[in-house]
């Protein structure tokens, strides 16, 4: 044959790739349009990478990585990180804790000969509703490989489903090498340090063994299988494993194979063995539809716990994809910035955790979201004794550190960040804001109560300072980082304290507990607002800082303590819209709002009723967004920092939630900061007191206000706050509620509630 006609064929067949690959963008944006916003889609026709691009994640809250466009782990580096397995809890101890490297893998194809790594075309699609990821690659003219990974939600499972289709007669058939290798990231073929692993085939399972023991911070035994539900041919070399499989082709239906890979060690318990075994048996006679199915159900209920349906079919798919984040993120420990090593090797701030926790709570995802506080305490006696007079506990409260590993310990490096105080207020937050929204009194008394009293207690005996004139002021501390050391009575760390001490006020006289000391609690609040910094009418980082910053915002985010009828912190508010974007970073870097503090400016700006501005921030933080709408750190064209970053996937979805739906009191306010011009959205949230509110608006009426209690044949009474607006009273179930009256624009409309009322 003529090279001039292969060369035209070849030119046919890219032609057709590129038709294909046009005609399925075209459907996904119809898709798109059609508001199935779970779905994320990238692809290449020439097999080049976007600029933009990172993997998606792929995590159920133990085992997390990234895979990438090839449907593996290519060790190539994406904004400083690498695709390989980490596993979380499993570190090395201090002073270097990283996480430990539980290897990557990759594939390659044999077709007549020619060997394929890299793919000539691809596409990749993030489905953040079933938790998988597919990639469908193209090999030369002869082969399209179809790839499936997703980690299960309940097992330490790996799974990796290929389909391999060809068009062409002299294709019979794909030699399949799966390649897995237990080595940090890079190419060495040698176990991660301190971690001591032998390879071997087991014929009585027919699957590899990575049988190892790791010098760990949490010294452990292990066992790593690598399998599957065809007959392979093991290859090993080392620490590097191939699984090799001849796949016989036909043009009529696909070839397919799956492979798994699973893990137990003794941090889940000395059985880990039987564990195993017991799982490998159950993964085989299961086989993969079922593993598939039990996967997605998992996700389903979580998915069914609440929605949003949004007019911004962007901002609603970063939504989802953040939701989809804070599950993936959420460790049986806590909720960390990210489960790698690039993330602050998955250490536990309880600064951050917080903004998981408030976006996992007001979603209605409250079994998840209770795992933060539950944490805290059960760390807290290291707390405790961390400032206790020589191990004897007093009333000095407890002191927890800025970053923990999973047993509690100290894990924050030098720096002057050894300074802050304010997540205290964090950890407080979470343990009472649970209990508003679960109204559980038993979570209370032994979980949220003890943990919100300790952290009071450390503000009264450690930070309150008294003068002469009787003023009562916090003593100089690190406030946000980038306002620098030893600022004394900062504004945010003020009013953090505000809200702990009046949290352990309201959680003392729900229990009956503390009366005295709740006394002396309340006083110092109240003293403590009287002294907050503020100067040219508004409020100020601290008295005498000269510039702007997100931590004027504290007395509405993360701590409110005020309400929309504060001018003072109302000013503060927007003078950073107006002024501060500028300081619109953790870091003296970038030159635009970063999507977590957008979020946090408009989590503020909602309980302010602003219709213009929240929307706007959400929109700006959706615009930069990545290929798959996860959220960065930050993500500008000279800086990109931390992609997959948790703290910004919790501030957007809260504000976004806030928008949608605040409690107050005893009051449910219905669409407090919309856009006016939103005229169709949905959305169901969680809202105090075990409630949950679903509400359609339809052409700009509510068609629907579902209000549902959890506390079943408990009765309460609550209050709707909406926007008159939004209502044709003609609509209202009358029967349904107490009484109405409209005011100042807005319509209130009381009723009691057992378990379900139909308001609309």
């Amino acid at each position: 044959m003529h090279s001039s006609t292969l060369i035209c064929k070849s030119m046919k067949y890219k032609t057709f790739l590129i038709l294909i690959v046009m005609v399925l963008t075209c459907l996904y944006s119809y898709a798109q349009e059609d508001g199935k916003t779970f779905i994320n889609h990238v692809s290449s026709i020439d097999g080049t990478m976007p600029e933009s691009y990172v993997p998606p994640l792929v995590s159920n809250g133990s085992l997390s990585m990234l895979v990438d466009y090839t449907g593996g782990q290519l060790q190539q580096e994406y904004v400083k990180m690498i695709p390989v397995i980490y596993w979380a809890g499993r570190r090395y101890g201090p002073p270097k804790d990283a996480l430990i490297s539980f290897g990557h893998f990759e594939q390659e194809y044999t077709v007549n000969g020619q060997v394929y790594s890299q793919p000539d075309t691809w596409e990749q699609t993030l489905d953040t509703k079933r938790a998988i990821v597919s990639c469908m690659n193209t090999y030369g003219e002869a082969l399209r490989v179809e790839t499936v990974v997703f980690t299960h939600l309940q097992h330490d499972l790996i799974v990796v489903k290929k389909r391999f289709y060809t068009k062409s007669a002299g294709v019979n058939s794909v030699k399949v090498s799966f390649k897995y290798q237990f080595t940090p990231p890079g190419k060495e073929n040698r176990s991660p340090k301190r971690v001591f692993s032998e390879c071997s085939w087991n014929d009585k399972t027919q699957s590899v063994e990575y049988r190892y023991e790791s010098d760990a911070y949490q010294p452990t035994k292990g066992i790593i299988s690598v399998f599957s539900d065809q007959t392979v041919s093991p290859s090993i070399d080392g620490q590097a494993t191939s699984l090799v499989s001849e796949m016989k082709m036909n043009g009529k239906n696909p070839s397919e194979i799956t492979y798994y890979l699973l893990f137990s060690d003794t941090m889940d318990g000395d059985d880990y063995m039987e564990r195993q075994s017991e799982m490998q048996i159950y993964v085989r006679d299961s086989g993969y539809e079922k593993i598939l199915g039990t996967h997605e159900s998992g996700w389903a209920q979580f998915c069914d716990e609440s929605y949003v349906s949004l007019p911004d079919k962007k901002m609603e798919k970063v939504y989802n994809t953040a939701q989809y984040h804070l599950m993936s993120n959420a460790t049986k420990w806590s909720f960390p910035v990210g489960i790698f090593t690039t993330h602050w090797a998955g250490r536990y701030f309880g600064w951050d955790e917080m903004f998981c926790f408030q976006a996992l709570a007001s979603s209605n995802h409250l079994d998840i979201s209770r795992r933060c506080p539950e944490f805290r305490c059960s760390v807290l006696p290291k707390a405790t004794y961390r400032i206790a007079h020589y191990g004897k506990s007093g009333q000095y409260g407890a002191r927890y550190p800025w970053e923990v590993y999973e047993d509690g310990a100290e894990g924050t490096p030098p720096g002057f960040w050894l300074d802050h105080v304010f997540h205290m207020s964090n950890i407080a937050l979470s343990a009472w804001l649970q209990y508003l929204y679960s109204a559980d009194t038993t979570y209370l008394r032994k979980t949220g109560y003890p943990v919100v009293k300790e952290c009071a207690r450390f503000y009264v005996s450690h930070m309150v300072y008294e003068d002469s004139d009787g003023r009562m002021f916090i003593g100089k501390c690190t406030d946000l980082e980038r306002l620098g050391p030893a600022k004394q009575n900062p504004f945010m760390t003020a009013c953090g304290t505000i809200y702990t001490l009046e949290a352990a006020v309201k959680a003392s006289g729900i229990l009956g507990e503390d009366k005295n000391e709740a006394e002396q609690w309340g006083h110092i609040a109240v003293k403590l607002r009287e002294s907050l910094p503020s100067e040219h009418g508004r409020y100020v980082p601290y008295q005498g800082c000269e510039e702007r910053s997100v931590a004027s915002l504290g007395g509405l985010f993360p701590y409110p303590i005020f309400d929309s009828g504060n001018q003072l912190q109302r000013n503060a508010v927007y003078d950073f819209v107006n002024e501060g974007k500028a300081s619109g970073n953790m870091y003296p870097v970038g030159k635009s709002l970063c999507a977590w503090y957008a979020g946090w400016l408009a989590a503020a700006l909602d309980l302010l009723g602003d219709r213009t501005e929240p929307g706007k921030l959400l929109t700006e933080a959706a615009n930069g967004a990545g290929c798959f709408s996860e959220l960065f750190e930050i993500n500008e064209t000279e800086v990109k920092m931390h992609p997959w970053f948790s703290t910004a996937s919790g501030n957007y979805v809260y504000a976004l939630n806030q928008m949608l739906v605040q409690s107050k009191e005893d009051q449910i306010l219905v669409a407090p900061a919309v856009p006016d011009s939103w005229r169709d959205y949905s959305f169901k949230l969680a809202c105090y007191e075990d409630l949950t509110a679903t509400v359609v608006v339809k052409e700009g009426k509510i068609t629907k206000l579902l209000i549902t209690h959890g506390h079943t044949g408990v009765k309460i009474r609550r209050t709707l706050k909406i926007p008159s607006y939004l209502i044709t009273m003609k609509q209202l179930n009358e029967k349904a509620v107490s009484s109405f009256e409209t005011n100042g624009g807005y319509c209130y409309i009381h009723f009691d509630i057992k378990d379900q009322i139909q308001i609309f």
